[in-house]
């Protein structure tokens, strides 16, 4: 649950195709609206989650924009520079995860007494619900084989290229593929991954009332997940993301003078809109 309303988040503020501005200020209640996908608190439970939202959107825009804003701009250097390096790829892959952290740190003290608080039926409807996504996965990539999931990640990235550049020239599709056929596989050990996770954090929900042991758990669940990967998935899970910043770095040297122009743009824009949002109290 906690995952997904951090990918809400960055969604409402890297990928919205309107105003950046406009999906902030309804970030309050898309976050509400989330977690009643999971579960139905109590009117106190539902003043104090407020209270906590509240909170966390004050100090997110005061602390957390200007790093996104100040990471964007050197984003932007490095790739008008052309100095990325896949290095510099994983510095960045880490500064994002880095801001996770930092969420999770400031409004754990006040979530995990609401999280203890769940009766057994609101922490069986979380579970129903997780679990409901991970059989959903696993039908989604059960019977795929390797050429279908490169296919499918051909077009997820194309696509995401299209809306950052305006369009994908033929010769970028074929980096594209390039670098996903040169990809390790790691789709069984996310899916075991996955599942290990969700049955730890079922087992932290039955225990929700041991505070200590608790707390920990909720710390490594959602601070320290690597944890719980093999040697072997965290390795392949860092040469591929090594790959992926060798990819944009090709990708970056075949954008046309157009391609550049709307990209510098369509970054301008959202480093404008954190720096306005940052300012505006």
């Amino acid at each position: 649950m906690s995952k997904k309303l951090i990918i809400l988040l960055f969604s409402c503020l890297l990928f919205v195709g309107c105003s950046t501005k406009i999906s902030y200020f309804f970030l309050d209640w898309a976050i509400e609206w989330e977690v009643e996908e999971y579960v139905e608190l109590t009117s106190d439970q539902q003043d104090k989650f407020d209270v906590i939202i509240e909170s966390f959107l004050v100090w997110h825009r005061e602390q957390e924009l200007p790093r996104y804003r100040d990471q964007l701009s050197l984003l932007s250097t490095l790739t008008n520079q052309q100095t990325m390096t896949p290095e510099l790829w994983l510095n960045q892959v880490s500064m994002a995860k880095a801001h996770w952290h930092r969420i999770f740190d400031f409004v754990m003290p006040e979530l995990l007494p609401i999280m203890a608080s769940l009766s057994d039926e609101q922490v069986n409807q979380v579970l129903v619900q997780l679990k409901k996504e991970q059989q959903e996965l696993i039908e989604e990539y059960a019977g795929k084989d390797q050429a279908e999931l490169i296919k499918d990640s051909d077009k997820r990235i194309a696509k995401q290229l299209s809306e950052w550049t305006g369009d994908a020239t033929d010769e970028q599709k074929s980096i594209i593929h390039q670098a996903n056929t040169e990809r390790l596989a790691t789709l069984d050990m996310w899916l075991e991954y996955r599942h290990e996770w969700l049955s730890q954090f079922e087992q932290a929900l039955k225990r929700r009332q041991q505070t200590d042991y608790f707390t920990q758990q909720m710390k490594l669940l959602m601070i320290s997940p690597d944890e719980l990967k093999s040697k072997v998935y965290r390795d392949n899970v860092d040469e591929n993301t090594r790959k992926f910043g060798s990819m944009l770095i090709a990708l970056n040297k075949t954008f046309s003078q157009k391609q550049r122009k709307y990209f510098d743009k369509k970054l301008a824009e959202l480093v404008e809109d954190l720096t306005e949002l940052h300012l505006d109290k």
